[in-house]
């Protein structure tokens, strides 16, 4: 009997990366350990006469979850179905001590179930790591709005949990329509939605809390609490409501010592790893410290959505530029209506802006060899070439604030326009110059003019 297969080949650019092609083949090799019916399972793993691995798996025939979200939120039933099935993937990989680490609606496939419906199934372990590994020695990836905030840290690996974080900003999205983000303000899902269950809506804030501590121990907890099986809810929750909103959700934990951006380099811990880059305004160099101190600025000033809903921002970008904006809740001046103002003075929001003189492209300007190191997974992707996207231009700002940030904290100053300066100049001209380097004044001050005119008053 026949049957239809998916076959996954790795780039030809990408296959004469080593890590990239590691990366590759290792998820290959961990779908194959996995047993499970929600796990998208590998029959055969190889490598063509050109030398490109490959593998062979699942065929969704279904689609993604991502697809029925294009049409908003689930229906509620169906929604803790889907989430019942994933959990139970996710806990087989559990197992197996794996951590997925980027769950999220397009890394959820579906595929005709034998005997008619279907079945979900986890997919992409293209980030996933061993928990035998989980040492200092760590990594950072995952997506916005889904990871949780420890895997954006050096100062330890994810477990468990922050696949629990991932599934429950999974169910946050299928429940509201809309991804939980990571500011500081985050509505419970039955204010965004009066249908969703109160003891539902807690089950979900308890999942995506900050603190890895106050979350569900594992999945199935989590799904438990979902189908009721499990009277543990937020006492909190009972009181007065969900903790949705003021400096409750922010979390308890210390600042990280180090963020990395959104991506994967690799960083040794107790090493220092110094990256010259350099910036469009003068092409002056800036450093990037691969460990070192972080910022001491306090999380009640962290980001939120100030994005007025008339400012003159393309619809279609808005959603990228909320999550940038909100990338990280440390860093004072950075926020949506900021990123929005970046963008307008760089390019006029033009998505197919293409300066060769200046080698700056893009949304954002940016320049390749300057983009690589915020790209996802960083220094283990080639260099990016133009044309860029909106949403790699956009999500690259969030992660290029939230690591340099920090080193320009204590420069006196409108934190805002200082991350203006920072993104214009970088790091050293700024500590040179003791504040803004006078040849981004004109362009800081423009940037500042229609963050004014963009945020909420």
């Amino acid at each position: 009997m026949q049957s239809y297969v998916a076959i996954k080949v790795l780039a030809e650019n990408w296959s004469v990366e080593p890590a990239v092609r590691e990366r590759f083949v290792k998820e290959a090799r961990l779908l194959r350990q996995a047993d499970s019916p929600h796990i998208v399972q590998v029959h055969d793993i190889g490598e063509l006469p050109d030398g490109r691995p490959y593998f062979v798996m699942t065929y969704a025939d279904m689609g993604t979850l991502a697809g029925r979200l294009a049409d908003g939120p689930l229906p509620v039933p169906e929604t803790l179905r889907l989430l019942g099935e994933i959990a139970g993937g996710v806990g087989e990989l559990h197992q197996l001590g794996i951590v997925h680490r980027d769950l999220k609606p397009s890394n959820v496939l579906f595929r005709t179930a034998t005997g008619g419906g279907e079945r979900a199934m986890v997919a992409d372990l293209g980030v996933a790591r061993a928990l035998a590994d989980a040492t200092s020695h760590t990594i950072a990836a995952g997506t916005p709005g889904y990871m949780a905030p420890e895997q954006m840290r050096l100062d330890g690996a994810p477990d468990e949990r922050a696949d629990v974080h991932g599934l429950g900003a999974l169910a946050y999205h299928l429940l509201t329509g809309q991804v939980p983000g990571s500011g500081a303000v985050r509505l419970a899902p039955h204010r965004l939605r009066p249908e969703v269950p109160e003891r539902i809506s807690a089950a979900v804030m308890k999942a995506i809390d900050p603190d890895p501590d106050r979350r569900w121990p594992s999945v199935a907890d989590f799904d438990a609490a979902l189908r009721g099986t499990e009277p543990d809810l937020p006492a909190d929750f009972q009181d007065h409501g969900p903790r949705d909103e003021g400096p409750a959700t922010r979390p308890r934990t210390p600042p990280a010592r180090a963020l990395l951006a959104g991506g994967t380099a690799l960083v040794l811990a107790g090493a220092v790893v110094a990256v010259i880059l350099t910036r469009g305004g003068g092409g002056v160099p800036e450093q990037l410290p691969g460990t070192g101190g972080g910022t001491t600025a306090s999380a009640e000033a962290g980001p939120q959505n100030d994005l007025r809903d008339d400012a003159p921002v393309p619809q279609q970008y808005r959603q990228v530029i909320v999550e940038a904006g909100t990338w990280c809740a440390d860093i004072k001046g950075l926020s949506p209506a900021f990123i929005a103002a970046v963008l307008k003075v760089m390019s006029d929001f033009d998505p197919d802006l293409s300066d060769k003189e200046k080698d700056e492209f893009g949304i954002a300007r940016w320049t390749p060899r300057v983009l690589r190191h915020w790209q996802p997974y960083g220094l283990n992707q080639p260099e990016p070439r133009p044309p860029y996207s909106v949403e790699l231009s956009v999500q690259s700002m969030g992660r290029f604030f939230c690591v340099l940030g920090p080193q320009i904290s204590n420069i006196k100053g409108d934190p805002a326009a200082n991350l203006a300066a920072l993104f214009l100049s970088g790091v050293e001209p700024m500590k040179r110059s003791k504040g803004i380097p006078s040849f981004t004044k004109e362009r800081v001050d423009l940037i500042m003019k229609y963050r004014n005119e963009y945020r909420k008053s």
